[in-house]
This record gives C-alpha cells, structure tokens and sequence, in this order.
C-alpha cells in the first residue's frame, strides 16, 4: 500500500477569541431579527359598525399587512358556515379598504379576518351583526 500524501496546508486553529466574535455576531443577528419581528405592526382589521342594517354597505379596513401583496379575507357566516375566501391586494403601504355588501348576508353575527400571505400572520378577528335595524335618521347608509 502507498503512504497517503498531503499537499494541503494545515488549517490554523481557531482560537477562543474568535470563537466568541463569532458567538456574538450571531447573537446580534437573532437579536436583530427578533426586533424587527417585533416593530412590524401586526395587521390589524376593523369594520366601519359593528350593528348593521341589512342592504347596507359595511366598509371594512385593515393595516399592518405586506405592502402591495396579497391578502385573504376570511366570512363566517352567522350560521357557521364559512363564505369562499376573497383574495385582496394591499396598497404600497400594507393597507386596504373593502367593502361588504350586506344584501347578499343574512341576519346575524358574523365574523371576520384576514391572513396576510406573504407572512401567515392573521389579523384580529372582528365581529358585525346584519339587522333589520335602520336607523330613524337618513345620515348615513344605503
């Protein structure tokens, strides 16, 4: 059998100080991360009322999304049953505006969020009730 030779170098040791450099790179990298993670706003939706009059429109906001990303809108019905998901595209700033149209909901509480696709992260869940309520003044609605 033939001796094995080596023309590579050996490599230098590593000392204890490098060590640690590089325990603390990586330690501010995590902290960095999870800074971050911390100050992006978590999303958030909130409906124009909370009681609204059937045949009426419900504007629905939300914020603190994935700017000029998708986004799905999740309705449950007020008898538990689930409405198809609605896909809406945010705004360069993560934000968006929808409107509901009430006629097509039947009466009931109903609850809603939305899940930013880009992140997974989920809004708060919101809540409206569809009534038969109007109100007696003519300020507001359809």
């Amino acid at each position: 059998m033939l001796p094995v030779v080596s023309t590579a170098a050996p490599l230098p040791r590593i000392g204890r100080g490098c060590w640690r450099t590089a325990a603390s790179l990586s330690f501010l990298l995590l902290l960095a991360a999870v800074v971050l993670s911390c100050s992006t706003p978590a999303p958030h939706v909130s409906v124009a009322s909370e009681r609204i009059p059937r045949h009426w429109p419900l504007q629905v906001q939300g914020s603190g999304f994935t700017p000029q990303h998708n986004i799905t809108s999740h309705l449950i019905r007020a008898d538990g049953s689930e409405f198809p998901v609605l896909p809406i595209l945010t705004d360069r700033d993560g934000k968006f505006t929808h409107t509901i149209d009430t006629m097509i909901l039947e009466l009931g509480k109903h609850e809603l969020w939305v899940v930013d696709d880009a992140t997974g992260r989920t809004s708060n869940h919101v809540t409206f009730e569809v009534t038969f309520d109007y109100p007696k003044n003519n300020d507001s609605g359809g």
